[in-house]
């Protein structure tokens, strides 16, 4: 293994306190020979290599298609020509265990050592012939710390959810980040500062006051259009904000200096709010990143305090009619409003379960007659099943009855390890990523990125709340299912005990 060959000014920046910046990158597609792609990368790279206020470069991984260059080999030149460890994103979609430990092997062979592992967006052309599979960022932090302690690992999260369920989930699910091994947390883009700061608060309720890092966008009036006609996962921007920034577009400069002022006071704020720093994307040339660097200087200059700060981002977001610009729904939930919470952070009034609390209970009856070990019926059964081939005629058979009795009721697409003692009695197959460990970054209003459903953990959640079981949410790390498993009967795999073990974080 080799060790890590450039100055890793991120994590000499965590451990003294200095403010982070990171310029974030799209590692190029593909399509485009990698010399050719990179040269612009790399142009910011040589730039950036003698200014000490700029910590590293990060470099997205299939974000602008579904087979991007790998950003582990990008990282690299990018890494030797700034002289700086760069931060690698590596994205779960269309992978599993196997993809990420080969890349992690590959980093470590070219000096590279810094991660931020995301479960990835939903992918744009699946193939016809398989199925889409996602290697859950849960997961893959684990995988990752298992193999060294040395790597600094960075994982997501949104604040920027207004309902319950969605935002409660993504909570817990930093928590269980965090457990698995992350160094630090990444936000998802986002203008609500009141969120930010909900973050910190939460994860600090609950004892883990991780170092948390914002990602934030330049913002011009053309890119707020383009997100809002295409779509960028888990980012909102309301109609209220868009007709603002619109105001914007007739100025002389389209806006170009406006995007920069809410920029630099979205970092001064951070700062006050004891954020360890920020990556920032949609600057790609270097002389605009030095202006965004010299309006966070001047920010600082003409608002001196916290409160005038705070109170000029107030000011950015004012129109012509008079009236502020919502960032954010105005029914959205916050939890640290007066009497929404307790001292967990976790909101007192829950959300009714209703007929999926009649179908968890009518599930964990079954359970614990049928499959917990110490059960009379567990006994008898496992003496036969557990003697069955899966591959074999009458394994076949159990599992398709196993799909005839579960699939109409659960959705069992049988995966043959089944986890739904841990989900609630909700399988996390339904999931389009099929994700098991919590949500991903990409709903809205409770809806799935996919668009076509609500999310299953929003299901997992209230049930989990009901039955009290919520700290599972947590603290539970349910490993992804083994590919040798799949089309087979999770029946015999549990009466052999032949699956892999579900594990409660520390």
């Amino acid at each position: 293994m080799s060790v890590a060959t450039y100055p890793n000014h991120v994590r000499d920046s965590l451990s003294t306190g200095k403010f982070i910046l990171t310029i974030e990158l799209a590692t190029p597609q593909a399509t485009i020979p990698l010399d050719e792609a990179i040269r612009p990368l790399l142009t910011l790279a040589r730039e950036i290599r003698d200014d000490p206020r700029i910590d590293a470069i990060a470099l997205t991984d299939r974000s602008r298609s579904d087979h991007d260059h790998n950003p582990i080999l990008t990282g690299h030149r990018v890494a030797e020509v700034s002289g700086k460890m760069p931060i690698v994103h590596w994205a779960g979609k269309d992978r599993a265990v196997r993809n990420l430990e080969t890349d992690l092997e590959l980093a470590e062979s070219l000096g590279l050592d810094t991660f931020l592992l995301v479960t990835g967006d939903k992918v744009r052309h699946p193939a016809p012939d398989r199925p889409v599979r996602y290697l859950d960022s849960a997961n893959a932090l684990d995988v990752a710390r298992q193999r060294s302690r040395d790597f600094l690992l960075a994982a997501a999260v949104s604040p920027f959810k207004y309902r319950e369920e969605e935002l409660v989930n993504q909570y817990l699910k930093a928590a269980k980040k965090l457990r698995a091994g992350a160094n630090f947390l990444m936000t998802q883009i986002g203008w609500d500062m009141r969120k930010f700061e909900e973050l910190g608060w939460f994860l600090n309720q609950r004892g883990y006051r991780p170092s948390l890092i914002a990602e934030l966008l330049f913002l011009t009036p053309a890119r707020s259009r383009r997100i809002r006609k295409f779509g960028l996962p888990g980012v909102t921007i309301t109609d209220h904000f868009a007709q603002r920034l619109e105001e914007d577009a007739a100025l002389p400069d389209c806006g170009g200096g406006a995007a920069f002022r809410r920029l630099a006071l979205q970092i001064a704020t951070l700062r006050d709010l004891g954020y360890a720093g920020v990556q920032v994307s949609g600057l790609a040339r270097y002389p605009s990143v030095v202006r965004l660097l010299d309006e966070t200087e001047t920010v600082a200059r003409i608002y001196p305090t916290p409160e005038a700060r705070r109170q000029a981002w107030g000011e950015l977001l004012v129109g012509k009619d008079g009236r502020t610009a919502e960032v954010a729904p105005a029914d959205g939930l916050y939890l640290q409003a007066p009497a929404v919470t307790g001292l967990s952070g976790i909101p007192k009034a829950g959300v009714g379960a209703g007929a999926e609390w009649a179908r968890f209970r009518a599930m964990d009856l079954i359970d614990r007659l049928f499959f917990e070990e110490s059960s009379m019926s567990a006994r008898t059964l496992g003496v036969s099943v557990r003697r069955v081939d899966p591959r074999s005629g009458f394994g076949s058979v159990l599992r398709w009855t196993e799909r005839a009795i579960k699939g109409p009721l659960l959705g069992c697409q049988t995966c043959g390890f089944c986890r739904l003692p841990v989900t609630a009695y909700v399988c996390p197959e339904t999931c389009p990523k099929g994700l098991a460990n919590g949500p991903c970054g990409g709903t809205k209003d409770n809806v799935c990125e996919f668009g076509d459903r609500e999310c299953i953990h929003n299901q997992i959640y209230r049930v989990s709340k009901q039955a009290g079981v919520l700290p599972n949410l947590e603290e539970v790390l349910i490993p992804p299912v083994p590919e040798a498993a799949w089309d087979t009967c999770s029946w015999i795999t549990h009466f052999r005990g032949d699956g892999p073990k579900v594990t409660r974080l520390r």
